[in-house]
């Protein structure tokens, strides 16, 4: 009886190592993926490690928050008590600037100056032209007066300017002049 079932397994196992062969032989047309297969693998390996390392990773930094909560404490203890500092402003203006600008000043007054007295003898032209138009071309009585005028003038000159007021007869005669 052992015989018999020993053949009858002999018996099996040929027939499947047959259908195995089969199987293979039918086989080729399916592509190999073995090497992808492996990389996977390796990645996920990776990955593994990865994920065993992450609670450390994403522990909650206590001693980096104690250090900084005694820093925040020391800066608002410094923050409640300010250091006082008097500033003080210093305006360094040159003696250059200075001596610049007085001579600007003494250029515009000069200017000034000048500008005043050149309409003061525009003012003495003026009158010197008009004088002489009146004593050419004036009436006789005129002419005289003007003569007598001139005299009483070069004899006494602070007398004559102080003499001179104007009145309202003078301010007539000149009316009757014009």
């Amino acid at each position: 009886m052992n015989e018999l079932l020993l053949q009858s397994i002999i018996d099996k196992l040929n027939k499947i190592d047959e259908s195995i062969r089969q199987m293979i032989s039918s086989r080729p047309t399916m592509p190999d993926y073995s090497g992808q297969l492996e990389y996977v693998s390796s990645t996920v390996d990776q990955l593994k490690t990865e994920v065993a390392k992450m609670p450390e990773q994403l522990k909650f930094p206590t001693a980096g928050i104690y250090t900084l909560s005694q820093q925040l404490e020391v800066n608002n203890d410094l923050l409640k008590r300010p250091s006082r500092r008097e500033v003080k402003h210093y305006h360094h203006v040159n003696a250059g600037i200075i001596v610049s600008c007085g001579l600007f000043l003494l250029l515009a007054l000069s200017c000034v100056c000048l500008f005043n007295t050149r309409a003061q003898l525009q003012n003495y032209r003026a009158g010197d032209i008009k004088y002489r138009f009146l004593q050419l071309r004036s009436e006789r009585s005129l002419r005289s007066m003007l003569s007598a005028t001139d005299s009483i003038y070069r004899v006494g000159q602070r007398a004559f300017r102080v003499s001179i007021r104007p009145t309202t007869s003078s301010f007539a005669v000149l009316k009757t002049l014009a």
